[in-house]
């Protein structure tokens, strides 16, 4: 059995036999003040109470690409645990700025990682979805010099990835903004498939182009918290606006009819 835990934005807690698979892991959601008009600054006791309260041994964290709502706290987990490292040349830069040199396996699409002895990663080329205004925010990489803290416009996405993780015996992909590369998707089945809802209405077609190349079994939408919102206990996280979600699940269920779809709140565990 994988235990999935929804832990906000794109963020996925994933554990299997004792050990944990992280994928855009995001603690510090800085509020609005902070993003619009301050440098991000991951808070390091939440990160470290994270990391605590993980079901087992953390062995990798998996990074999609190098928003703010992707990779913040990523450095800071970098530094608290020996786990490996998977993500794009700019997540190298962005460690690098923060003083871990070399801590990043650095793919280009399309490379099979092989994490440890229960689980690979197939990081697969995609594509920034738009969002705000029909526009993709903070298009291109990461470049030096960085001096830390940043400002949330400096987190450039650098290169996209759909994330597939072969774990326990079944095919995790998250698709962590809502567009993707069609053919780099075809044939790509999934057990599990997570969906970005944040900014779908913008990629033409996007539910039937995702489903019929990987007709998975379960469909577990995420993205669509206002991820600028601390989490706070008992609270409940309000959700983006402009989500259209009923019209986005009439198309789940006209495009994959015999899917489960479960739509999750923060913090909720799934197993599969």
């Amino acid at each position: 059995m994988v235990s999935v835990r929804w832990t906000g934005a794109a963020g996925l807690e994933i554990a299997h036999e004792g050990a944990v698979y992280l994928m855009d892991p995001y603690v510090s959601r800085p509020g609005k003040a902070a993003v619009f008009f301050k440098r991000l600054v991951s808070r390091r006791e939440a990160v470290a109470g994270f990391l605590k309260d993980l079901p087992g041994s953390l062995k990798a964290v998996m990074v999609g690409h190098t928003h703010f709502d992707h990779a913040l706290d990523v450095p800071v987990i970098a530094e608290m645990a020996a786990a490996r490292v998977v993500g794009s040349r700019s997540l190298d830069v962005l460690l690098e700025a923060f003083g871990m040199h070399g801590r990043v396996t650095v793919c280009r699409g399309g490379e099979r990682v092989v994490l440890d002895d229960q689980a690979a990663v197939t990081m697969l080329p995609g594509r920034h979805g738009r969002v705000l205004l029909g526009r993709i925010p903070y298009p291109g990489e990461i470049v030096p010099p960085l001096e830390p803290p940043l400002k949330v416009r400096e987190y450039r996405h650098g290169q996209v990835f759909n994330m597939l993780l072969e774990l326990g015996g079944m095919r995790l992909l998250h698709v962590g903004s809502a567009d993707v590369d069609d053919a780099v998707l075809q044939g790509q089945g999934s057990d599990v498939l997570f969906l970005c809802v944040s900014g779908w209405r913008f990629a033409p077609d996007l539910v039937p182009r995702v489903l019929s190349r990987v007709q998975p079994k379960t469909i577990v939408p995420f993205h669509f918290d206002d991820f600028t919102t601390p989490l706070a206990p008992g609270a409940q996280v309000p959700d983006l606006p402009l989500l259209h979600k009923d019209l986005f699940l009439k198309q789940l269920a006209c495009h994959a009819p015999q899917a489960r779809v479960i739509w999750p709140k923060v913090n909720q565990v799934m197993r599969f």
